[in-house]
């Protein structure tokens, strides 16, 4: 923790979303550490930003000892590092997501050996070269900017996504619900996320008393809806505020995370897990070697292959079998979640690598 009268300055850059929850959760743990925060938002052009931090005088303001750029501005970092970099400023980027991976192997848009994939490729490369730091958000991505994107491990740190624990957090007791089990899928309709499967492991249990509840957006959500035709245990919830969520939640018994059979799938953590194990509740999720070993004996987590709809039906099912100790699944369920997942341990994350980066 930095000391009153010391405080850092960290200067987040780029034409992003601070209310997005992997850069709410940060700021909030830069302000937690001590350190003051600032923004300076790109209006006119990602690729030019320095110039128009010079225009609008950004060098009379306070000088920041950190520069970062938040998650999937790969766009801005050629802008930020040239203005930092002047300034003998660190800058430390956060991509979240590959923008070759995206479009090659998650969407299958390119084939790699096309031209325009391998453009692509050799400028992420160049961008991810010019941060003094990069984070990633499971050691699989780290593995994979190491791999790919050329990236030396001296320069690639884990930092976990978390989530905004003031919304995510244990709910009232509440009586358990009579009817249906009831299982949730709640996020963006994104290939990674395997909604399809999700749809076939409803169709597999009608009849049986499990009810599969949707909620969520994005450009898959009329594949879904479509794929989920005539099934009759399957709701399409309606939208609710970002704070009603966790109720959402926490009116279910299981939530679901990820299933895809994409290369990305298998890296990465899904904020519906964070969210879903701050509230109390188990989840079934595709295997990622990205989580905590400790991940393989918790009772509130049951990995399944990607892509198998039979085995997610199979971890449901067992679930509620054995639903009348569902207490100690919740209670392994936060348990889980703070010793691992939690801002706690995000913060020492976060404070080791501002203290390795900023000397």
């Amino acid at each position: 923790m930095v000391s009153e009268g010391v405080k850092k300055r960290v200067l987040w850059w780029g034409r992003f979303d601070p209310g997005y929850s992997r850069n709410r959760v940060y700021i909030s743990l830069f302000r937690k550490l001590g350190w003051e925060v600032d923004f300076f938002f790109v209006r006119i052009s990602p690729r030019f930003g320095d110039v128009e931090a010079f225009f609008r005088r950004l060098s009379s303001k306070p000088k920041p000892d950190l520069v970062w750029v938040p998650v999937a501005r790969q766009r801005d970092i050629a802008a930020a590092c040239r203005w930092a970099h002047r300034r003998g400023i660190p800058v430390v980027f956060d991509p979240m997501i590959s923008a070759w991976d995206k479009k090659v192997l998650e969407q299958k848009k390119w084939k790699a050996e096309e031209p325009r994939a391998k453009r692509l490729l050799e400028r992420e490369r160049r961008l991810m070269a010019m941060p003094d730091l990069v984070c990633w958000d499971t050691s699989c991505h780290v593995d994979f900017c190491e791999k790919y994107l050329k990236v030396p491990r001296e320069k690639l740190r884990v930092l976990l996504t978390g989530t905004d624990e003031q919304v995510f957090r244990p709910q009232p007791p509440q009586p358990p619900h009579a009817g249906d089990f009831r299982v949730l899928y709640h996020g963006a309709y994104l290939p990674l996320h395997g909604t399809e499967h999700i749809v076939e492991a409803a169709r597999m249990t009608q009849g049986m008393g499990i009810h599969w509840d949707f909620l969520g957006w994005g450009a898959y959500k009329a594949a879904t809806e479509a794929k989920a035709a005539g099934i009759t245990n399957i709701t399409f919830l309606d939208k609710v505020p970002y704070t009603e969520v966790p109720r959402v939640i926490c009116d279910h018994d299981v939530v679901l995370g990820v299933f895809g059979t994409t290369a990305k799938a298998a890296r990465v953590i899904g904020n519906k897990v964070y969210e879903c194990m701050a509230c109390c509740r188990p989840t079934v999720n595709e295997f990622c070697t990205g989580y905590p070993p400790e991940a393989s004996g918790c009772r509130a987590i049951k990995f399944v292959p990607p892509g198998d709809a039979a085995a997610i039906v199979k971890a449901v099912v067992e679930y509620r079998d054995d639903w009348e100790n569902r207490e100690e699944y919740f209670s392994a369920a936060r348990e889980f979640f703070e010793r691992h997942l939690s801002m706690d341990v995000i913060e020492k994350q976060l404070e080791s690598i501002v203290a390795e980066v900023v000397k």
